[in-house]
């Protein structure tokens, strides 16, 4: 089996040491600014070079998180401290920005950067394409399967990294406005405000309502599935949690080091204890293995409880005594319903005890607050989080070295080790010749064995020499420790690197063209409104959402280019989701070539296979924040379109002095988020996995409504794939002079749930500057931009 690394989180210190305590090989974590958890406790400066020596000494390496999308003027403080993490010795950069991985690859071409979550690799295709654009790992979209992990890690033979256990969005990672459009923590900048675990009603026209924690999945767990996901040939096994506690680290990478070292040695993990412990530690009405297996129905999600649910132990009976589920003792806090309390007393046949087992019926106190009836769950357990809080203590992992000592009379005392490759010699006073009774091999084995606060320690000891003589203990432990700072020094120092600066290098721009105004539609009658308009000269029909009411298909985009071919000039619509289907997609590509003119997507993949067969419009979830960023897919792109969460002010900014031409879009119901999982499938088709989909979506409209009573409306696409709309459109029609005074010379226009008398209101309010005041608008970001 291939060399497995075990990733694990730390937002402390004391989460870096109770991960490296527990067995991880490699820790992640980020800086005060630039990080995808930006309301974790993070690490400054100073904190930082400590972490990194720290790991360091364990051999550990250290992945740092610039995982957000970076404004124009932030930028250069970014590669300032991309400097000081080359200058410590970082082992790699994890990032989602593309503008600042074009940046490093100029200036400090040997970091060794791996391609965030947050760009959204969910295929092979694109994970060619970061991997050609001198990217080393991928950190893969949650929602692969073994298959198709194993397609890219294996059969393409690139680095990859998946995550294997904590909370999972609902969303594909990268992809997710809603926090943005709706509060302006945008999740993309790591300030996301979770929407997804907030309660919804799913409601029909027809089939009623439904009302639940219906975006808020469990948390992932596939302790059980690590010899298949080792054998599926990742590099790397990523434990989510910057956000939890150091016992919460602690113990869910002890559980991960053990399974994994048992596959390995082919021994045999206990299962049922790990997962029991686990689900201590944090979950939400169980785990899931959702998209591992393809399982991404109702049975991947918590919709009655979205925070941490404990572990069930037992209903309070009519007598108000439980019988246990669970162990219990003094000391553990018990949840019923939004309440708890810490068991101060157990009573077990009318008789105080300390703990109570499985199967003890017994009485718990205090008993004010929770009645017969009322469901219990042990929150935390104080057994298990005191032995977790020994692993927070520094050094308290020693990493065991074999010492050689020639103790010779009349000549210096030599001790020598061999740590990750590498011989360590020191030399220390001479032994003398005993005057007295000499000094016993068990005495000087017993001072060289101590350790300290020091990583290492010598438990074993064999001597080249041992003469009969005499040395100051003192003199023996001062060796031993300058031998330990020996390797300490040389093992810290080794990672250190010199500043390489290298000249930015002038980027290749693929072309130079204007297109004016670019529409986009889903359905036969917003088709028709657009076609009538003599105006409109740019239309890109999107045929992949052909399971919603009167929607556009493959024969209607031909019909279209045989009666407009001399006055339209039309585009394909590809999705920026593109897993299974890739090749059905490619297939569909090549049968329309002839009828369009170019396509608009964010997909890599698809951008990677046709960068030079076809005119691309790069879609706006490339989260596109900078000028870099914009030019590193205009290489590859035609007319790369701005992220939506950008304010006028950085617009302008980041279009001074730019290389290419820029899209901007200026009207349509944006994409909050898309998903796997299908809430109205699983909602109303009683959707336990894609598998049993009953096609209900096909039947209805839907409307996703939160506690504030916005309506948001939900399509699926031909892929069973959920895309939930923002509640009212953004409308930046009338600030397109405006955006022409920064330079900006093509205007996105997108159709997706309008009807024909909408379509027309946009068109009338484009080409005649008609206002319609009876319409909600939003400007979306383009007053208040994110933080």
């Amino acid at each position: 089996m291939n060399k497995i690394e075990l990733l694990a989180p730390a937002g402390s210190m004391e989460s870096l040491i109770a991960a490296i305590n527990n067995g991880a090989d490699a820790i992640y974590l980020g800086g005060n600014k630039f990080s995808a958890r930006a309301y974790a406790s993070n690490f400054d400066n100073e904190t930082m070079m400590k972490a990194v020596d720290y790991a360091h000494s364990y051999n550990v390496k250290v992945h740092v998180t610039i995982n957000t999308v970076l404004k124009q003027n932030e930028l250069k403080e970014a590669l300032k401290y991309v400097g000081y993490l080359y200058e410590i010795g970082v082992d790699a950069l994890i990032i989602q920005d593309v503008g600042l991985i074009s940046l490093i690859r100029d200036i400090y071409p040997n970091f060794e950067l791996h391609a965030s979550t947050q760009i959204t690799v969910h295929n092979g295709e694109g994970a060619l394409y970061f991997k050609e654009k001198g990217l080393q790992r991928i950190v893969l979209s949650r929602e692969l399967s073994l298959d198709e992990i194993k397609h890219i890690s294996k059969d393409l033979g690139i680095e990859t990294e998946i995550f294997v256990h904590g909370a999972l969005c609902v969303c594909y990672s990268g992809q997710c406005l809603m926090s943005s459009m709706i509060g302006g923590r945008s999740g993309n900048r790591g300030r996301c405000a979770q929407p997804c675990r907030m309660q919804y009603t799913l409601k029909s026209e027809t089939l009623g309502e439904k009302k639940g924690y219906l975006l808020s999945p469990k948390d992932t767990c596939l302790i059980e599935d690590i010899d298949s996901i080792i054998k599926s040939g990742t590099s790397s096994l990523k434990i989510e949690g910057r956000m939890k506690k150091p016992e919460y680290v602690a113990g869910v990478t002890r559980n991960y080091r053990q399974s994994i070292d048992k596959v390995l040695k082919n021994g045999k993990f206990d299962l049922h204890k790990g997962k029991n412990e686990l689900a201590q530690l944090f979950n939400r009405e169980g785990f899931a293995k959702a998209y591992l297996h393809k399982n991404v129905g109702k049975d991947m999600m918590s919709y009655n409880y979205p925070k941490n649910t404990g572990v069930f132990i037992g209903q309070v009976t009519n007598s108000g005594e439980v019988v246990l589920e669970e162990n219990v003792a003094l000391g553990d806090g018990i949840r019923f319903h939004d309440d708890g309390f810490t068991l101060s007393k157990i009573l077990k046949n009318n008789s105080e005890v300390k703990e109570a087992f499985r199967g003890d019926t017994v009485k718990l106190f205090p008993v004010g607050g929770y009645k017969k009836g009322y469901r219990l769950y042990k929150m935390s357990d104080k057994k298990l989080y005191d032995e977790l809080k020994e692993d927070l203590k520094l050094y308290k992992k020693k990493i065991s070295l074999t010492l050689e000592v020639e103790f010779k009379v009349n000549a210096p005392l030599v001790i020598k080790t061999k740590f990750n490759g590498k011989e360590y010699k020191v030399y220390g006073e001479n032994v003398e010749v005993a005057t007295n009774a000499p000094m016993t091999r068990e005495r000087v084995e017993d001072s060289l064995k101590k350790s300290g606060e020091i990583p290492y320690k010598f438990d074993q000891i064999v001597f080249d020499t041992f003469d009969d003589g005499f040395m100051k203990i003192a003199s023996i432990n001062n060796l031993r420790r300058e031998l330990f700072e020996k390797i300490l020094k040389e093992e810290v120092s080794s990672h250190r690197k010199r500043r390489i600066q290298e000249s930015l290098k002038i980027k290749n721009v693929k072309s130079n063209e204007d297109l004016g105004y670019i529409y986009s539609c889903i359905t036969k009658d917003q088709l028709k409104a657009l076609s009538e308009n003599k105006k409109v000269q740019n239309i890109a029909l999107d045929i992949f959402f052909s399971r919603q009411k009167n929607a556009l298909n493959k024969d209607d985009l031909k019909k279209f280019h045989e009666q407009n071919s001399n006055d339209k000039n039309i585009y394909l619509k590809i999705p920026n989701i593109i897993k299974g289907e890739f090749n059905n997609i490619v297939k569909t590509i090549e049968e329309l070539m002839p009828f369009i003119k170019g396509i608009i997507t964010s997909n890599v993949g698809i951008i990677r296979i046709y960068k030079d067969k076809l005119f691309i419009i790069g879609d706006y979830k490339l989260n596109i924040f900078n000028k870099e960023a914009a030019e590193f897919y205009a290489e590859d792109v035609d007319i790369p379109c701005l992220s939506l969460e950008l304010n006028r002010k950085e617009i302008k900014e980041m279009m001074k002095n730019i290389n290419c031409k820029i899209g901007v879009n200026i009207y349509g119901n944006t994409e909050l988020m898309v998903s796997e999982y299908c809430p109205v499938g699983s909602t109303f088709g009683g959707k336990a996995s894609k598998k049993e989909c009953n096609g209900v979506c096909m039947k209805d409209n839907f409307k996703l409504i939160d506690r504030m009573n916005e309506n948001f409306s939900v399509l699926c696409d031909n892929n069973c794939r959920s895309h939930i709309l923002n509640s009212v459109a953004t409308n930046l029609i009338e600030q397109v002079e405006e955006l022409k005074s920064f330079n900006i010379t093509n205007f996105r226009v997108d159709f997706k749930d309008e009807s024909y008398e909408e379509v027309s209101d946009i068109l009338n309010q484009i080409t005649k500057g008609t206002k319609n005041e009876n319409k909600k608008y939003t400007q979306g970001h383009y007053r208040r931009g994110v933080e």
